[in-house]
C-alpha cells in the first residue's frame, strides 16, 4: 500500500522540487533539462504554488513532445487535467515567441537565390501548426527588409494581392519571395496556388518588383515554383500579354 502523505508534507516536497529546478536553471540554463522538465519549469511560471510535474507528464503523454504541446490548440490543452486557460494561453505564447524570435534573427539575412530562401525558411515553416503564407521583401542587395505572415489556407482564404503590392512598394522592395505550408504532407501546388502565383507575377512585374520564387513546404519536402520553371513561364506569359494588341487596346 502506498504511503499516505499529508498535504503539508506534500507541499514541502513540491516546493523543494520547484526550487531545485530553479537553481539548476540559474546555474546551467536548460542544458541539463529534458523536455518534460523544460515544460514543468515553464508551467511553474504560469501556475504558481502548484506542482506542475504531473501536468507536464500528462501533456507530454498527450502530445508526444514539447513542440507538440506548445503547438496544440487551446481547446486541446485545456482538456488535459491541470491545464487551465491561463496555462494554455502561456503555452501558446511560447510557440509564438519562438517564431517571433526566429523572425528577428533573420532580419539581417542576405538572400541571393531561391536556395538561400529555402535554407532560411525551412525550419521556420515546419514550426507552424496552421496554414501560413509568408512574404519576404528584399532590397537590391538581397537583404530582408520586411518579413510578414498571412494566416489561412490559400484554397479557402483570399490573399489580398493589392495589399501585398502596397506593402512591397512602401518599403521600396526590389524583389519579393513567397512561401506557404501544406499540412497534407505533400508540397505539390494546388490550382489555387498556381492561380495566386500567376496573379502575383502579373501584378508586381509592372511595378518593377521581381518575383523570385514561391516555395511550398510540407514536412521535410518542398516545391519551388522557380526550381520547376513555373515562375519563368508566368513571367514570359506576362511579357507576351504586355506586348499584345489586347494589352494595348486596354491601356
Amino acid at each position: 500500500m502506498a504511503k499516505v502523505i499529508d498535504q503539508q508534507t506534500d507541499d514541502k516536497i513540491h516546493h523543494g522540487r520547484r526550487e531545485k529546478l530553479r537553481a539548476s536553471f540559474k546555474r546551467y540554463g536548460l542544458e541539463t533539462f529534458n523536455e518534460t522538465q523544460v515544460l514543468e519549469y515553464a508551467l511553474g511560471v504560469a501556475i504558481p504554488r502548484i506542482d506542475t510535474n504531473p501536468t507536464a507528464h500528462r501533456l507530454m503523454d498527450a502530445f508526444g513532445s514539447l513542440d507538440g504541446v506548445i503547438s496544440a490548440s487551446a481547446e486541446k490543452l485545456v482538456s488535459i487535467p491541470g491545464v487551465g486557460e491561463q496555462a494554455a494561453s502561456f503555452l501558446h505564447f511560447l510557440k509564438q515567441f519562438t517564431i517571433y524570435m526566429a523572425d528577428v534573427d533573420r532580419k539581417d539575412t542576405i538572400i541571393k537565390s531561391s536556395s538561400d530562401a529555402r535554407a532560411m525558411l525551412v525550419d521556420l515553416m515546419q514550426k507552424y501548426g496552421h496554414e501560413c503564407f509568408v512574404v519576404l521583401c528584399l532590397d537590391r542587395k538581397g537583404k530582408v527588409i520586411l518579413h510578414d505572415k498571412i494566416h489561412g489556407d490559400i484554397d479557402k482564404v483570399e490573399i489580398d494581392v493589392r495589399k501585398i503590392a502596397d506593402m512591397a512598394m512602401r518599403v521600396n522592395t526590389a524583389s519579393i519571395l513567397f512561401a506557404h505550408n501544406h499540412l497534407t504532407g505533400t508540397p505539390n501546388p494546388s490550382d489555387a496556388d498556381m492561380d495566386l502565383t500567376r496573379l502575383i507575377v502579373n501584378v508586381l512585374t509592372p511595378l518593377g518588383i521581381d518575383v523570385m520564387d514561391h516555395i511550398v513546404f510540407a514536412e521535410d519536402k518542398h516545391y519551388s515554383f522557380f526550381g520547376q520553371g513555373i515562375i519563368d513561364i508566368f513571367k514570359r506569359e506576362h511579357n507576351a500579354f504586355v506586348q499584345s494588341q489586347d494589352y494595348k487596346d486596354v491601356f
